[in-house]
């Protein structure tokens, strides 16, 4: 039975371990050879930026190279692999649990006077790394920030962080986690090591869910449509599995896919992924949505299509926007789902008559 340590975050699934407290690290095996092979020659990058798909397991590349530099203070007899966690050491619960004094973990705030966490990564949260680089740290080892996702990071945020990139103290460690790399400050990304992870393969992705007790669809069609649509994400497979994911997107393209707007249909949709506790079913709608306006893009950019192309990647843009909009001032979602789906459905007829 799993038992959880880690605090819950903004994104946080049921049953699913956080990043700081999964011990099982699957993929991105170069990435890992490169960042040992660097620390072993004490030449490890004092920022380095892992971006990719959400849910491909960046965050989770950070911690356990967090575990390495505490278990192997001395570089130059560090081993050649990254460490395999120990579960039942007292560095895993203390880093899962938050409280290890070399590691300080940022990412959207909670606020205990609403009820809910923060939609961004708020200046005050940069601020604590000041605090916590003016400490000593634990027996001369390295003091770890990691920045989870640095692309919530606001304006204010972005800046004071970069002044902490410029100079750090010796044997300081950033790593910033980007699921979206143009989202980041170029200031920013000029200061790090930049890793660009790959998804993961459909058969890593498989043990991974299996490892992690998901529950897979028993069908084959089905299995394959998982895969397909989580595209090398854990993440996205759970949310697909687990909560009514593939439901949703097969419903969304049935509308979309028709010639005719189907009110009805559209209205039963945003009942099923609007209201009290459907916060994760009214993510994935907007996750389905934007997929298949990037899709709308990238199919029209490949035959030369590119005034559509450039249509779809601002109409993109723009359905991003309102859904953020949406969530920051808690607007009507039900009128925000059958608004999308009619907008989204008029720009995919007007492509398919030309």
């Amino acid at each position: 039975m799993f038992e959880r340590r880690a605090p819950e975050q903004h994104d946080t699934l049921p049953d699913i371990p956080e990043p700081a407290e999964n011990p099982l690290l699957l993929g991105h095996e170069a990435a890992r050879a490169m960042l040992v092979g660097a620390y072993r020659a004490g030449k490890l990058h004092h920022a380095l930026l892992f971006t990719g798909r959400q849910g491909i397991g960046k965050a989770t590349l950070a911690f356990h190279l967090a575990h390495h530099l505490f278990s192997h203070p001395d570089h130059r007899i560090a081993p050649g692999e990254i460490s395999r966690i120990d579960p039942r050491s007292q560095a895993f619960r203390l880093v899962a649990q938050g409280a290890h004094p070399g590691l300080l973990h940022l990412t959207r705030p909670f606020v205990e006077r609403d009820k809910k966490f923060k939609t961004v990564i708020t200046v005050d949260e940069i601020r604590r790394v000041s605090r916590f680089l003016s400490l000593t740290p634990p027996d001369g080892g390295y003091r770890i920030i990691i920045v989870d996702p640095a692309d919530d990071m606001n304006t204010s945020a972005a800046n004071a962080l970069l002044k902490n990139l410029e100079e750090p103290p010796p044997r300081t460690l950033f790593v910033l986690i980007a699921h979206s790399l143009g989202r980041l400050l170029p200031t920013i990304r000029s200061r790090c090591q930049v890793f660009k992870l790959d998804p993961l393969s459909p058969d890593l992705l498989q043990d991974l869910l299996s490892s992690l007790g998901a529950t897979l669809p028993d069908g084959a069609e089905e299995r394959r449509l998982l895969v397909q649509r989580a595209a090398g994400s854990a993440r996205d497979a759970i949310l697909l599995t687990e909560f009514g994911g593939l439901e949703i997107e097969q419903v969304v393209e049935r509308i979309l896919s028709q010639q005719r707007f189907d009110v009805t249909e559209a209205y039963k949709l945003a009942e099923a992924v609007t209201g009290r506790e459907r916060h994760v079913q009214f993510s994935l709608f907007n996750r389905a949505i934007l997929d298949r306006v990037a899709d709308a893009a990238s199919n029209a950019a490949a035959v030369g299509a590119m005034a559509r192309a450039q249509r779809f990647a601002s109409l993109w843009e723009e359905v991003a926007e309102t859904t953020r909009q949406t969530e920051i001032y808690n607007l009507d979602r039900k009128q925000h789902v059958t608004g999308m789906l009619d907008r989204l459905h008029g720009a995919m007829q007007k492509q398919a008559a030309g």
